[in-house]
């Protein structure tokens, strides 16, 4: 339901929202060239470079009046996360791929307990990665070291020689080898893992194929340079086979995660698919030295299985610091209806001392977002001498017929602004790729 103060803020006379002009399937057009947009003592800032990205300083509050964390962050659209403790301060981190190539990066400030993550750059020590990245202490000596792709689809090796103090990656290689000095192929759509998996002191490396299978891999030796070689084990790792639930029969792109979500001391497996609109989950039923991943995958968590749009991503880490694994799922969309996750797409599951899995949040990182291609347009909604926002999308995130214009209210001043979520224009047709603009329609003033 549209908040009143919405049609409070139409009613007002010569509002600027009744001469709105709405264009379904708009091109947006910027209303001033681009070189004027910004003023550095008085002159057009021409030079890219001059321009420094915010996402904090203004504060915006959603409709139930909470403060949104980041709020010119942007969204996410297809959220690859990761955890690691990039800066040796004994908590986690976090990383997000949304792009090829390039990393988010948000730093956890927070003292003790539940983190609190703040944005640093989009460009994480500008290290190129492909469509991928994965942390893994490929050299097993303690710290994370870096795994990405290379095009195409072979696997490039970043050591961090940081030791216990702050990640310092070198890349080490741009492919990894087999003991026969051939390079190793992963399916640049799929996502790998890899992880000591019977505690050998021998990294294994696994390799989800489009066959729905799992390729291992075992580090045998070291080359010159100290970068491990690898044996090919199987292409048939624990004889798993995932078949989504799509029409009972499809099987697609994957990503899975590997370690101790039953906190009994061997690595489980987490799956997600393209055509899977869940998470599963393989539980180890064997021991350490012995794995035994031979069990029915269980849509998770086991008590009220997660559902969105498919494909979706785990990541584990005792994000809370409390001695167990959480997990932060980024959804990549799949097969199944993607406006489920247009917003919703960062979800965090916390573990309980019962071992069970509750979801704390589907937004872990909260942006002014709406949904995907979204256009602002600023003006005086209201007349009170500051400019209001409005907010398209292509389509609405609950309602797949039309897309929607939000409006946030300027609580502040003209100087010092401060916007609130108050909610949907009302009254408006269904129509898809909603652009504002204003302008005098009628040449009243």
């Amino acid at each position: 339901m549209a908040d009143p103060r919405v049609a409070r803020l139409a009613a007002v006379p010569g509002a600027r929202i009744l001469g709105l002009a709405l264009v379904a399937l708009a091109t947006p057009v910027l209303a001033t060239p681009p070189a004027t947009l910004a003023q550095n003592g008085g002159l057009p800032v021409q030079d890219p470079s001059a321009w420094e990205r915010i996402v904090y300083g203004i504060e915006f509050r959603d409709e139930d009046g909470v403060v949104i964390d980041h709020p010119f962050l942007g969204g996410f659209n297809l959220p690859r996360p990761q955890l690691a403790d990039s800066d040796g301060d004994g908590d986690l981190d976090l990383f997000i791929q949304e792009r090829s190539n390039r990393v988010v990066f948000f730093r956890n400030i927070a003292a003790s307990g539940a983190s609190e993550y703040r944005w640093e750059t989009d460009n994480f020590e500008d290290l190129p990665v492909g469509e991928w990245f994965r942390f893994v202490d490929v050299d097993l000596d303690g710290d994370l070291d870096l795994l990405a792709e290379e095009l195409y689809s072979y696997i490039r090796y970043y050591r961090n020689d940081g030791g216990a103090g702050p990640a310092s990656y070198v890349l080490a290689t741009d492919t990894l080898k087999d003991v026969d000095g051939e390079p190793i192929f992963s399916d640049r759509q799929n996502i790998p893992n890899a992880a000591d998996i019977d505690f050998d002191g021998f990294l294994d490396l696994l390799i989800g194929r489009l066959t729905v299978t799992i390729t291992r891999y075992e580090a045998e030796t070291l080359d010159g340079d100290g970068i491990p070689r690898f044996r090919h084990i199987t292409d048939s790792f624990e004889d798993i086979e995932i078949i989504g639930a799509f029409q009972g029969t499809m099987h697609g792109a994957n990503t899975m995660a590997l370690d101790d979500v039953d906190q009994d001391g061997d690595h489980d497996l987490f799956w997600g698919d393209f055509f899977e609109p869940g998470l599963l989950l393989i539980q180890n039923t064997g021991t350490c030295a012995n794995p035994v991943l031979r069990g029915t995958p269980r849509s998770w968590p086991l008590s009220d299985p997660v559902e969105t749009s498919g494909y979706n991503a785990p990541a584990l880490g005792d994000v809370d610091r409390d001695g167990d694994m959480d997990l932060v799922m980024g959804v990549l969309g799949g097969a199944f209806n993607p406006n489920r996750s247009s917003v919703d797409n960062l979800h965090f599951f916390e573990q309980g001392s019962d071992g069970a899995f509750t979801e704390v949040t589907r937004r872990l990182i909260r942006a002014v977002d709406v949904g995907s291609e979204s256009y602002p347009a600023f003006n005086d909604l209201d007349r009170d001498g500051d400019l209001d926002l409005l907010l398209s999308n292509k389509i609405d995130f609950d309602n797949v017929r039309t897309g929607h214009l939000y409006v946030f209210e300027n609580t502040g001043s003209a100087t010092a602004p401060a916007f609130a979520a108050r909610g949907m224009v009302p009254g408006l047709p269904d129509a898809y790729h909603y652009a504002p603009t204003f302008g005098d329609l009628d040449g009243d003033g």
